[in-house]
């Protein structure tokens, strides 16, 4: 598992892909309101009991903290048109427990879709719902079928590259001539460049820390030298 997004663009800009491969992107269509609870529960049951420092840091056992997990995922409730409903199935939006058990279950998930796959890419790089691969061109079509065989609640959108780029998260790919990868700031075509006013009543420090984000994050995601002077000057 990716453990965050500035790993996983290191992780990319070291592989190479070959001629006979595509850059693909898939990303789960609104993951946290279609984790299987029961499936993502199991899948935090298998962590925990195959965790050796589990005694080290935590007094209960798992079954204990698992039984809490459930009841705090299945005790969702909203109020809709003066009626009250329950969420039957899904992570809350907004709740601090759903991005840890949604991105437990896709690594569960992902383990299991690549166990019985039939094709093994030789790229496969993951940041809980975003994925970033490199297939043989005619595997592609069969590679998404299979992941949207695995579980019904979970379906996988795909982008393949364009004039060799595929976008993974914030992070656009390009595929050099020789094969490697590298990797630049990603801006959908809807972006505005619009962040927060300036003469807004924010602290000051928030309209700093602005800037210095986007710094930091084209510090993190640029491989290129010459990418990364364009990058400055952009910003």
């Amino acid at each position: 598992m990716v453990n965050n997004s500035a790993h996983f663009v290191s992780t990319i800009s070291v592989e190479s892909i070959l001629d006979n491969e595509i850059m693909v992107s898939f990303d789960v269509e609104l993951l946290f309101t279609n984790v299987p609870i029961n499936a993502a529960v199991e899948a935090a049951l298998q962590k925990l009991e195959n965790d050796p420092s589990l005694a080290d840091c935590s007094t209960p056992a798992p079954p204990p903290i698992v039984d809490l997990l459930n009841f705090v995922l299945r005790s969702t409730y909203f109020q809709y048109n003066g009626s009250i409903y329950e969420q039957q199935e899904g992570a809350a939006m907004g709740s601090q427990v759903s991005a840890v058990i949604a991105n437990l279950y896709m690594e569960s998930f992902e383990e299991q879709a690549m166990a019985t796959s039939p094709y093994k890419p030789r790229i496969l790089k993951r940041y809980v719902d975003d994925t970033f691969t490199g297939l043989d061109s005619g595997s592609v079509d069969s590679f998404l079928q299979h992941f949207n065989n695995q579980e019904p609640s979970i379906r996988f959108a795909m982008e393949t590259e364009i004039d060799s780029k595929p976008a993974s998260r914030d992070t656009a790919v390009s595929r050099e001539p020789d094969g490697r990868l590298t990797t630049s700031v990603y801006r959908k075509p809807m972006h505005t460049e619009q962040y927060l006013v300036y003469d807004s009543h924010h602290p000051q420090s928030v309209k700093c820390d602005i800037v210095k984000c986007l710094y930091d994050r084209a510090k993190r995601l640029l491989t290129k030298p010459s990418v990364i002077s364009k990058e400055k000057k952009h910003l």
